[in-house]
C-alpha cells in the first residue's frame, strides 16, 4: 500500500477533507491531492504533523500496518470468555441496591424518600449497561446533576452563593451555603478537568469545519445560559403552574449547560493540542 494510500485513508478515517487537512498542515489543497495520488511526497515536517494529526506512528503512515509482534513469540489460543464485563456487574449491582433503598423506606411508609433514595442506583445501573466507555466518568455526571437538582429545589443551595463568601453574614444566609456553594465549584471543575483528560486522544485538529463546531458548542451554551424560564413562562401558565413549569425549565437549562460546557471545553482542549503539535 502506497504512502498516498495511507494518507487518503487515514484522512476519510478522520472525517476529513483535503482542504481541511491541507489547512491543518499550512499547506495548499493541491499538495494533499498531490500526495494521495503519489505525484509528490510529503517532506519529512509534513509527515511528522501527519502522524500526528492522524494519531499514528511514522511506520504506520507509510507502511499501513502497525508495528509486527516479535517473530519468536507463539501463537497464543485466544480464549473466549463468556464472563459478564465488569460494567454490567456493577449495573446489576446497583440495581439490587436501588431496589433495596426504594423497598425499605417504601416499608416504612416513606414512598417518595424511597423514590429519592433508589434514583441514583437506577440511573447509574442503566448507565453502566449501556455505556461501553467510561462510564464511571458518566456516572459521576449524572450524580453530578441529580444531587445539583436536589440542594437547588430542596434545601435552597446554589453555587453562586460563592459570591457571598465575606458578606454572608449581612445577606442572612448561614455559613453552610457559602461552604457547599464552593464545594459544588470545586466538584464542578473536577469533573470538568476529568472530562477534559478522558478525551486526551480524541483527535479534533484546527480546520475551518472543527473550528466552526466549536464555535456553535460554545454559542448553545451562551444560550442555554438565557432566562428560557420567563420566556415560555406564557406558552405554559395554562397547563402547568407557574411554579412548577419554572422548576422543570430550569432544570433542563441546567444540564443542558453543564453538557455543552463539557464539551466545548473537551474540544477546545484537543484542537489547542492538535494546534501545538503542528506548531513543532
Amino acid at each position: 500500500m502506497s504512502l498516498g494510500t495511507n494518507i487518503s485513508r487515514l484522512r476519510a478515517e478522520h472525517h476529513l477533507s483535503q482542504g481541511d487537512l491541507a489547512e491543518a498542515l499550512a499547506v495548499s489543497r493541491q499538495s494533499v491531492s498531490k500526495w494521495e495520488t503519489d505525484s509528490s511526497v510529503p517532506d519529512l515536517d509534513k509527515l511528522v504533523k501527519l502522524s500526528q494529526v492522524f494519531d499514528v506512528t511514522l511506520d504506520e503512515l507509510v507502511t499501513g500496518t502497525g508495528p509486527q509482534p516479535k517473530a519468536e513469540t507463539p501463537p497464543q489460543q485466544v480464549v473466549v470468555s463468556h464472563r459478564m464485563p465488569g460494567r454490567k456487574i456493577a449495573g446489576t449491582i446497583l440495581f439490587c441496591m436501588g431496589f433495596l433503598a426504594f423497598l425499605i423506606p417504601t416499608v416504612l411508609g416513606g414512598l417518595l424518600t424511597g423514590l429519592l433514595l433508589a434514583v441514583p442506583f437506577l440511573v447509574c445501573g442503566i448507565i453502566c449497561f449501556l455505556a461501553r466507555r467510561r462510564p464511571g466518568l458518566w456516572c459521576a455526571w449524572a450524580l453530578y446533576l441529580i444531587a445539583d437538582i436536589f440542594f437547588h429545589y430542596a434545601t435552597g443551595l446554589n453555587w453562586t452563593y460563592i459570591f457571598a463568601t465575606f458578606s454572608w453574614e449581612q445577606m442572612g444566609l448561614t455559613s453552610v451555603y457559602v461552604v457547599t456553594a464552593w464545594i459544588q465549584v470545586l466538584v464542578t471543575l473536577a469533573l470538568l478537568i476529568a472530562t477534559v483528560r478522558s478525551f486526551r486522544k480524541f483527535p479534533f485538529p484546527l480546520t475551518r469545519r472543527n473550528r466552526v463546531i466549536l464555535a456553535l458548542v460554545w454559542a448553545g451554551f451562551l444560550v442555554s445560559r438565557l432566562p428560557f424560564a420567563y420566556l415560555v413562562l406564557p406558552l405554559g401558565a395554562y397547563v402547568l403552574s407557574i411554579g412548577a413549569l419554572m422548576a422543570l425549565v430550569s432544570i433542563a437549562q441546567g444540564i443542558v449547560s453543564m453538557i455543552l460546557l463539557a464539551i466545548a471545553l473537551t474540544l477546545a482542549v484537543r484542537m489547542f493540542a492538535a494546534w501545538r503539535a503542528s506548531r513543532r
